[in-house]
């Protein structure tokens, strides 16, 4: 059965007619003939008493167009909903991003999105990178915006938004307070309060110590970078973090490591294979367009340059 064979069925049940139906739906009427056969055939009993000229609907043809309009107008609603979508009137986006991302241009893109397409539901979720990988696998996010790559499963890849140097914070009771740069050798016998092991910016940092046959002196461990920055903040630690996380913080000062493999990687992640909403795809251009206008401000500010 097609969906020609209702359209087909209910003109004639509307009209009363084969002449007038086929009239109205522009085909010969032995066509139209043919494929009420067809459908007759295929439900097994006949549509329509065919009585010369006339033809009166049957009982069986009465259940089938009470159903038939109802599953063409559910068809037909079903493609408004679709179409509306499209034209992102409304819709749900699923976005996982890393837990400082209130120091980053996320914020005004998100809101820059609710403007420009208020029907669509946004729904944030701060996220750990394994988090945000087992999200995109199982479906339950569209994508992901992280700071540290690369990611673990084959099953995703990723667009680079940005690349950010790590520097060294320290509070005013640290004897390096004020100080501009730090040779990364020198960093071997500071006490850093670090996030716990594992954790990527961890691994990173762990990873570019052992590059250079160092290994850094954690005393203290922290799943939360606020509370590391406080944690500085009040005493003579030091910790390693992005110098984005320092940008409304008092009391700290940031430090250059003169370390260049020393940064994190911003990206966008996806599941390589499931199909982007284009509420997704929308938000991703956005947020790509956001860094890179930060970029080039922040190249701007470095070069003295006004903005």
């Amino acid at each position: 059965m097609e969906l020609r064979h209702l359209h087909y069925f209910l003109k004639i049940a509307e009209t009363g007619s084969f002449t007038q139906a086929a009239a109205a739906l522009r085909v010969t009427q032995p066509t139209l003939s043919h494929q009420i056969r067809q459908l007759e055939q295929e439900i097994g009993s006949p549509l329509f008493d065919r009585m010369g000229r006339s033809i009166r609907i049957t009982q069986t043809g009465r259940v089938l167009r009470d159903h038939a309009e109802r599953a063409l107008r559910e068809l037909e609603s079903g493609l408004a909903s679709v179409t509306a979508l499209d034209e992102m009137a409304h819709g749900s986006l699923r976005i996982g991003v890393f837990r400082s991302f209130g120091n980053s241009p996320l914020p005004g893109v998100l809101a820059d999105f609710h403007n420009a397409y208020p029907g669509i539901h946004a729904s944030v979720l701060e996220m750990s990178l394994s988090d945000m990988e087992e999200g995109l696998i199982s479906g339950s996010i569209d994508l992901a915006i992280t700071t540290y790559l690369p990611a673990t499963s084959s099953k995703l890849t990723s667009e680079t938004l940005f690349k950010e140097p790590l520097v060294l914070a320290v509070g005013a009771r640290h004897e390096w307070y004020g100080r501009t740069s730090i040779p990364l050798e020198k960093l071997e016998s500071v006490k850093l309060v670090l996030r716990p092991a594992g954790a990527p910016s961890r691994r990173l940092i762990e990873q570019c110590f052992a590059a250079r046959k160092l290994k850094p002196t954690v005393v203290m461990e922290m799943n939360s970078s606020e509370a590391a920055l406080a944690t500085v903040r009040s005493s003579g630690l030091a910790t390693i973090c992005a110098k984005r996380a320092l940008a409304d913080a008092t009391g700290l000062s940031a430090i250059r490591i003169e370390a260049p493999e020393l940064r994190r990687h911003g990206a966008i992640l996806w599941h390589r294979h499931r199909h982007r909403p284009r509420a997704a795809a929308i938000f991703a251009d956005m947020a790509k367009q956001a860094y890179a206008i930060n970029r080039a401000e922040h190249a701007g500010c470095v070069r003295g340059k006004p903005r």
